[in-house]
């Protein structure tokens, strides 16, 4: 009879965190973007969340996320900044920050129903609303605005500035 065994080193690489998804905060003056993602849900049934999405096997989550946005919607960001991990459904989810001043006209509508500007009052009433798709918009956002307090960086033209 042969035994599975899993060599040590395979076990410390399985315990390195891994994350589902890769997501990131586009923002400008005071106000986030947010997505609705298509999905299975009825109409009345959809939430608005943060561009981004899977991350693909062995790609680095900040990768993912800029990829992500061009293929939702049509962006290129050259620096994104990591704002951490939160945990939704079991999974942990790593979510990005940069600042992006222009209009997004287009968007892969096969991928996302409807984008739009919030602030981060109108976040938190969707979040009472419970009509958040991870529930972690909020805490990310704060987070991103607790970490610009403390630092010099700026919104200009999609890029931050010291």
């Amino acid at each position: 009879m042969t035994r599975n065994v899993t060599p040590i080193c395979a076990k410390k690489s399985m315990m390195r965190e891994r994350y589902k998804t890769a997501r990131c905060i586009l923002y400008r003056d005071d106000s986030f973007l947010l997505a609705v993602h298509n999905s299975f849900w009825r109409a009345s049934d959809r939430r608005w969340g943060l561009p981004g999405g899977q991350i693909e096997w062995n790609e680095p989550p900040s990768r993912a996320a800029a990829r992500e946005l061009r293929e939702e919607l049509g962006i290129r960001i050259p620096d994104l900044f990591e704002i951490g991990a939160f945990s939704y459904k079991h999974a942990l989810h790593m979510v990005y920050a940069a600042p992006f001043d222009h209009e997004i006209r287009d968007y892969d509508e096969t991928e996302l129903v409807e984008i739009a500007w919030f602030t981060e009052a109108d976040v938190a009433a969707l979040k009472a609303e419970r009509r958040l798709h991870a529930d972690y918009e909020l805490e990310a956002i704060q987070t991103l605005r607790r970490r610009l307090a403390g630092t010099s960086l700026q919104v200009t033209a999609g890029a931050p500035r010291r």
